[in-house]
């Protein structure tokens, strides 16, 4: 990421002479965004900003206009991604794919699952493991409380696995059924 300043000395490197304002005109002029504007309001840009702004500086010394820079620096994304794609899956310019993500009931609960387990292992862990907390407050009264919580835990995790499975299978018998029954029951009652 370069902010402007940054950018002005990588052009001067490139014998592109140009101060801040100019910059700032050829930023605003060309479309060229910021991908990042830190709480000081300092912007900042990538690596494809640097080439836009040298192919925008090469066109304007050739007398090309504002409006045709733009048209010309925009090819250039296209161009990068083109490349790309066509290495990886032959897809013509102007394509694009569309990628969905199948989020279901079954994934969530599969997440809702590890999560609960993990917490659950940790926690376990943590207790089973306080030895500085069982030293201060004494270990027999302590220990018997931890494992009485660890016991607990471990039946709510248990009661979430039996619910879980009890979710899925009303569920698939809701998926299974291919008329709603209750729908019909607040007519006829």
């Amino acid at each position: 990421m370069y902010n402007k300043q940054e950018i002005i000395k990588d052009l001067n490197d490139f014998n592109y002479f140009i101060d801040d304002l100019t910059l700032s005109s050829f930023i605003r002029n060309w479309k060229i965004d910021a991908i990042y504007e830190d709480e000081d309001g300092v912007e900042f840009f990538d690596n494809m900003a640097i080439v836009k702004l040298k192919k925008g500086i090469s066109l304007k010394s050739q007398g090309y206009t504002n409006d045709q820079i733009v048209y010309h620096i925009s090819k250039i994304l296209n161009e990068v991604t083109t490349k790309k794609d066509s290495q990886i899956s032959k897809v013509t310019a102007g394509e694009l794919q569309n990628v969905t993500l199948d989020v279901t009931n079954q994934t969530l609960q599969m997440l809702a699952e590890a999560v609960a387990t993990k917490i659950t292992t940790d926690i376990k862990e943590q207790i089973k493991s306080s030895d500085f907390v069982q030293q201060l407050l004494g270990d027999g009264a302590l220990k018997k409380d931890n494992e009485i919580l660890a016991q607990k835990i471990e039946e709510l995790s248990e009661n979430n696995k039996k619910l879980a499975q009890k979710v899925e299978a009303l569920e698939k018998s809701k998926r299974m059924t291919p008329i709603n029954f209750e729908f019909f029951r607040k007519f006829f009652n």
